[in-house]
């Protein structure tokens, strides 16, 4: 399990090298390691501009998205008890897009964005796990939760669009929807250092509940018999979920499917235990997005491609396959 554990660590840091290096300028390893831990002698240079200015922000920018937004859809599913569950899926991202589009509206500042964006993904949250309710103790339904999230992202993006058409300018509507595509193009420091104190909020809190997530999953009543205040409990997960991925769509716009299939990728690979799993499926979501926006800016040199699209081409299949397998359990 070590070993896993270092092999997934260090694939991390290869993947930050790559795109520290790749791109239109390229750059040799131990020039941006030089530049990036060394005090230049004379003044900033381009190479020092390129790294500091725009490469590292941005792979960072891309580290926590991922890591968010995977360490958020692996507390929805342990909280719904639903392997399909997913910040992207379950109209979270689409509730924390219709917060930010109106904070945009409005003109608010960057800094003010997150908060925006968790009151819309919260408001969502609630909204869909009412549709979804299940029976008693028995969790969300997988139907209704998919159905709900469906329904919930589509009146969103209707509100979105009548909102920027009714309200906005074509240079702020032109905009917004280039952000709704997912992308974290230009993001710069002041973006991402806010933000990221959101996102360390929320994985603090994640940890916190380790053994709380851990009596959930035997069950309401069960782990009630066993002393938890489960309602208490959920209302905690629930929140630093939706404060992950809410901070994630306000880095990054709407990336669909890490949530989904970085937690599945960690339960093969390192078993079920929740502490564990909050480690290793946060870092494989920033290894899918780190990988996925290497992709967006060097499949094509001319054009950089939208980073929501390449997670739609890797995360649709992959739930259609997980889809298809849950709905034959249902019908055996």
């Amino acid at each position: 399990m070590l070993v896993k554990l270092f092999a997934l660590i260090l694939f991390t840091i290869v993947l930050m090298l790559a795109n520290l290096c790749l791109g239109d300028i390229m750059v040799q390893p131990i020039e941006a390691l030089q530049t990036i831990f060394t005090t230049p002698a004379a003044p900033p240079g381009q190479l020092h501009d390129v790294i500091f200015g725009i490469r590292l922000p941005r792979l960072l920018t891309a580290a926590v998205v991922g890591l968010a937004l995977a360490t958020s859809g692996y507390l929805l599913q342990a909280l719904s008890r639903n392997d399909l569950a997913d910040p992207y899926l379950t109209g979270v991202s689409s509730g924390a897009a219709l917060g930010v589009a109106f904070a945009m509206l409005f003109k608010f500042d960057f800094q003010s964005i997150p908060i925006f964006a968790f009151a819309g993904g919260i408001t969502a949250s609630f909204f869909v796990a009412f549709l979804a309710k299940g029976q008693a103790h028995y969790g969300l339904s997988v139907a209704k939760l998919l159905l709900a999230g469906i329904a919930l992202s589509s009146v969103a993006s209707a509100v979105i669009t009548m909102a920027m058409t009714v309200f906005g300018t074509q240079l702020m509507a032109q905009g917004l929807n280039l952000w709704l595509l997912g992308g974290i193009s230009g993001r710069s420091w002041p973006e991402l250092i806010p933000t990221s104190l959101y996102v360390a909020v929320g994985l603090f809190t994640a940890l916190a509940t380790a053994k709380q997530l851990s009596l959930l999953s035997l069950g309401e009543e069960a782990a009630s018999s066993l002393g938890l205040n489960v309602g208490r409990s959920q209302v905690i997960i629930l929140s630093a979920a939706v404060l992950l991925a809410s901070s994630a769509v306000a880095l990054s716009g709407m990336v669909g499917f890490v949530g989904l299939v970085a937690p599945h990728i960690s339960r093969r690979l390192f078993g079920r235990a929740v502490r564990l799993q909050l480690v290793t499926s946060g870092l494989t979501g920033a290894c899918l997005v780190l990988f996925s926006d290497l992709l967006a800016r060097t499949l094509n040199a001319s054009q950089e491609l939208p980073l929501g699209t390449l997670m739609a081409l890797i995360g649709g299949p992959f739930f259609i396959y997980l889809l298809s397998h849950s709905l034959e359990r249902v019908n055996q």
